[in-house]
């Protein structure tokens, strides 16, 4: 019984693990349930990348640019907005 008990704690906490290193890769790779690890974390939906190569996208904008619609769909859902979105407002 206890070698069922550490067996099945062993299966589950293998599912564990943390997110994908940011939400933008976990947007990139359609990884629906790591979005909403990240969302529930409290990480900004609306984070954009402000000094690397992909300057000013935010993980929507990784979304739709590689077609992950239901990746797309649950970040609107949470305020996810676009690069363009967020520059727009700004003005």
């Amino acid at each position: 019984m206890k070698l069922l008990l550490t067996t099945i704690a062993a299966v589950l906490l293998v599912g564990c693990g943390p997110p994908p290193k940011d939400i933008w890769e976990a947007a990139e790779e359609g990884n629906v349930e790591a979005v909403k690890q990240h969302l529930a974390a409290g990480t900004d939906v609306n984070a954009n990348d402000k000094w690397g190569l992909y300057k000013g996208e935010t993980s929507l904008d990784w979304a739709i640019g590689l077609l992950q619609t239901e990746t797309a769909d649950l970040l609107r859902k949470h305020g996810g907005k676009t690069g363009a979105e967020l520059k727009a407002e700004q003005k």
